[in-house]
């Protein structure tokens, strides 16, 4: 079945003493106690950094948890994935009855889009200083991109002031207790995905593990080192880890992969604080999650 298709500083506002009392001494690594808790990292940052200018964990089709081992993505709901420190969300919308019922292909996921949102809503109610940075996307339905903008603009309406879709990258402080639109349809408002303001490697389909080393690997390490000798504030860099394919389940392309990308991560000069934009995974943990977001500490 077919399947979806952040600058190395941060630019921040006030003196350079401002910016240390924020993010700590550039010269040395922060210390775990530095790093604030998943549910608050993002707080800790200056609000003047780009969205681009950072490194945010995100899930891949964020609430793909049912439909057997080919189709499930995730074991984390998404309060946990938000406690954890997951700040961007893929989520794959059905049109349906006027409503998107959230799908990965035909598999239903036992959640509406209402539902995300309201669960969003009560986290950045109590973490006002958090964003979520949300793609929207059209799955397993077909209709016409007004139809389903139409469909989204209800849901605009139902929970005024909590989208910000802007056609651009914002800085921080303009979105905190907001979730950002990555429209990935063309009658959406929002980051259009895939234009001139992303920068996305997804090749998602790969057929046996073996790719994983030959192919899969590769790619998402460029793409990263890529993402860290980007200085343009207006181009998001997302890193998709994740695969599948005829002899791949998601888990096993996850189980995969994770010890390189671990491996990277141990081989980065953290104390540079090397920004390596938006990374999505699969089957997310805290002790996941936590390595990502502590580079923006330089822990």
């Amino acid at each position: 079945m077919s399947r979806r298709t952040l600058g190395r500083s941060a630019l921040a506002l006030g003196t350079a003493a401002t910016v240390g009392a924020w993010l700590g001494s550039a010269a040395q690594p922060a210390r775990a106690a530095d790093v604030p808790g998943g549910s608050d990292w993002l707080g800790a940052l200056a609000s003047g950094s780009y969205l681009s200018q950072l490194t945010i964990p995100g899930t891949h089709d964020t609430c793909s948890r049912y439909g057997g081992p080919i189709t499930q993505t995730q074991t984390l709901a998404i309060p946990d994935q938000l406690a954890a420190g997951v700040r961007f969300f893929d989520i794959r919308c059905r049109a349906i009855n006027g409503v998107f019922a959230i799908h990965h292909g035909p598999f239903f996921q036992q959640i509406f889009f209402g539902d995300v949102l309201n669960l969003c809503q009560a986290f950045l109610a109590q973490h006002p200083q958090e964003t979520v940075l949300m793609r929207v996307k059209q799955e397993y339905s077909t209709v016409s991109d007004a139809d389903f903008q139409a469909v989204f603009a209800t849901y605009q309406s139902k929970w005024p002031g909590l989208f910000w879709a802007e056609d651009r990258i914002p800085r921080l402080g303009e979105v905190r207790g907001r979730v950002v639109v990555l429209a990935d349809s063309s009658g959406l408002p929002g980051i259009p995905w895939g234009g001139s303001l992303t920068d996305i490697e997804d090749d998602y389909q790969i057929g046996t593990i073996f790719e994983i080393a030959s192919r899969k690997w590769p790619e998402v390490s460029a793409h990263l080192d890529a993402a860290r000798a980007s200085s343009d504030p207006q181009k998001l860099f997302i890193t998709f880890t994740t695969s599948s394919g005829w002899g791949l389940w998601p888990k096993q392309a996850a189980d995969a992969i994770a010890p390189d990308l671990t491996g990277y991560l141990g081989g980065l000069n953290h104390s540079a604080r090397p920004l390596l934009g938006t990374v999505p995974m699969d089957f997310v943990t805290p002790a996941t999650v936590q390595p990502l977001y502590a580079l923006n500490f330089g822990g």
